[in-house]
């Protein structure tokens, strides 16, 4: 091949590639490449950072206090799981929410509102009621508190502690 029709090649390949790379944009997905979404509740960032390793039964099955799931988390994030940091501390409220356990006789107000799901008003009424008595079960809990969701209490029932 002669010098000048090997240029004219290269010429034309380096028009091309040049032209590739122009439209291979960094931050951008491939053509062909879907966009995952950043998940915006908690829930849909649990099922998006963890189901993708594990099944959520895993999740289910071990109930941790709070340092207990941020240590787990961290580990997860060692070993590759992939969110925004976002979507981690919406993983965090969703298990700190709803798979962590509680001693209603010795949880603080704030603790009881996220776990227990009650209001300010709630809690408030439970850590004035146990400081006179003590919670002995979950139908004592029920039967003296109102505005309690009585529901998603019998959901948590065996995370639920009267010590």
């Amino acid at each position: 091949m002669s010098s000048r029709l090997f240029c004219s090649v290269l010429s034309i390949v380096a028009t091309i590639a040049g032209g590739c790379l122009f439209l291979a944009v960094p931050g951008q997905p491939a053509l062909g490449q879907t966009i995952a979404s950043e998940a915006t509740t908690p829930e849909a960032a649990v099922v998006k950072v963890c189901a993708g390793c594990h099944g959520m039964q895993l999740v289910m099955d071990t109930p941790r206090d709070y340092d207990a799931w941020h240590d787990t988390v961290q580990k997860m994030i060692d070993r590759g799981a992939r969110g925004t940091p976002e979507e981690f501390d919406l993983v965090m409220d969703y298990l700190f929410q709803n798979m962590t356990p509680i001693d209603v006789n010795h949880a603080d107000a704030e603790t009881l509102m996220a776990v227990l799901h009650t209001s300010k008003t709630g809690a408030d009424a439970i850590v004035a009621r146990r400081t006179s008595r003590s919670f002995k079960d979950l139908a004592e809990l029920e039967g003296s508190i109102q505005g309690l969701d009585k529901t998603m209490l019998d959901a948590k029932k065996q995370m639920i502690f009267f010590q």
